[in-house]
């Protein structure tokens, strides 16, 4: 019988690991160049009307798929992970932790969404479309913020090629409806500056994720409040009304997009 000396499975093993480590990086920094690439050119993405229509309830079916189908067992998932290495949530009202947390995320962002709103109602119309806007800005830094946490999650993720792609597409419509809704509100200012924050944001997210090392359950903490402000965005401003949204098009985006999360 031939041994393999034991210095050569750790060199080997060695290898692999950084052979992993380095298809990662290929992969994510392709990735997150190509969110950069969605915020810079989405201005010029013009579509006629009843094509928009079907387009963005095409976008919400797969938004919502995403959600229900990845996002919250991912949470559910998280959550385990912890209990595992923490048992002391187990009995505890944390035994929660990470659903709570998506919770704080939906909460943040209606919270946001409803003091912006209100914002609007009290401030002269052109206000916004300035730079000097503190509505501008108040939108800006929550959608930085909101925007690293998904650079961020980007490279930290340990998953398969397939999915990454899966998460990229999902995130990629997302990005689109919300540039499409920044725009809407801030016209001219968003053109000018506030697609290059948002492209920044996602840089300096994913950058942490490179150049840090948080625990799993601090990882698992940014996912859950993602999933929490996601599902409020896709229900709340990307699933269109009655009057604007396109059933066929909802479902197309829905059922196509559940089976590729469900089956990949």
């Amino acid at each position: 019988m031939r041994y393999t000396p034991i210095n050569s499975l750790f060199i080997e093993r060695e290898v692999t690991c950084q052979e992993v480590w380095h298809d990662t990086m290929l992969l994510s920094g392709a990735l997150v160049t190509a969110f950069v690439i969605i915020h810079f050119f989405s201005v010029y993405l013009r579509m006629p009307k009843s094509i928009l229509r079907k387009f963005i309830s095409f976008t919400a079916g797969v938004g919502v798929s995403y959600v229900f189908v990845h996002l919250w067992p991912q949470v559910a998932h998280a959550q385990s992970l912890a209990e595992e290495s923490i048992p002391w949530l187990e009995s505890h009202f944390l035994h929660y932790a990470f659903y709570i947390m998506a919770l704080v995320g939906l909460a943040v962002f209606y919270s946001m969404d409803r003091l912006i709103a209100r914002a609007y109602e009290n401030e002269d119309k052109t206000d916004p479309n300035l730079v000097e806007s503190k509505l501008f800005w108040s939108h800006m830094s929550f959608f930085a913020l909101y925007n690293a946490m998904i650079g961020y999650l980007l490279f930290d993720r340990e998953d398969s090629g397939s999915t990454l792609l899966i998460f990229f597409i999902a995130f990629s419509l997302h990005f689109i409806t919300n540039d499409w809704g920044l725009r809407h509100h801030h016209e001219v200012v968003y053109d000018k500056y506030g697609r290059y924050i948002l492209s920044l944001s996602i840089l300096a997210g994913y950058a942490l994720g490179v150049f840090s090392d948080f625990p799993e359950y601090a990882i698992g903490s940014v996912e859950a409040f993602v999933t929490g402000a996601m599902t409020l965005n896709v229900i709340k401003h990307e699933l269109p009304s009655e009057r604007e949204g396109n059933l066929e098009g909802f479902l197309i985006g829905l059922v196509s997009s559940g089976l590729l999360f469900i089956f990949i």
